[in-house]
């Protein structure tokens, strides 16, 4: 009977259609499951950046412990000490105090212009 073949047919036709709907699920359990876990690191990422002020607060207390370790190091007596001349102890490897904020001025701004970098790479993607 022609009947039987229609209906086994019909009965693969289902089978395949189910197959094929489960791995879709499937496929899309895993797609939902990637983009909310590729949401959660976005947010967990921006709550952890270092803002400006951040860094703008290192700098000041940077800029406070060189000051002070600038005053600490000058020498009580009116004759250099061995470690203040350059060649002496400290090797002539002292910063000034103006040399270390420009130097930290210098890295300021290297960091905020590889922050603004970061920033245009995430706004394109």
């Amino acid at each position: 009977m022609p009947l039987d073949g229609l209906r086994a047919w019909i009965g693969e036709v289902e089978r395949k259609l189910g197959m094929r709907t489960r791995v879709f699920l499937v496929l899309a359990t895993i797609a939902i499951g990637g983009a909310g876990a590729a949401i959660y690191l976005a947010i967990d990422t921006r709550d952890d950046a270092v803002s400006e002020s951040d860094v703008r607060e290192l700098q000041e207390q940077l800029e406070t412990r060189i000051d002070e370790s600038a005053v600490q190091e000058q020498p009580s007596s009116e004759s250099p000490s061995e470690s203040a001349r350059p060649g002496g102890a400290a090797g002539g490897a002292k910063a000034t105090p103006k040399g270390s904020k420009a130097k930290l001025q210098e890295l300021f701004e290297q960091t905020e212009e590889a922050n603004k970098r970061a920033e245009e790479e995430q706004q394109g993607k």
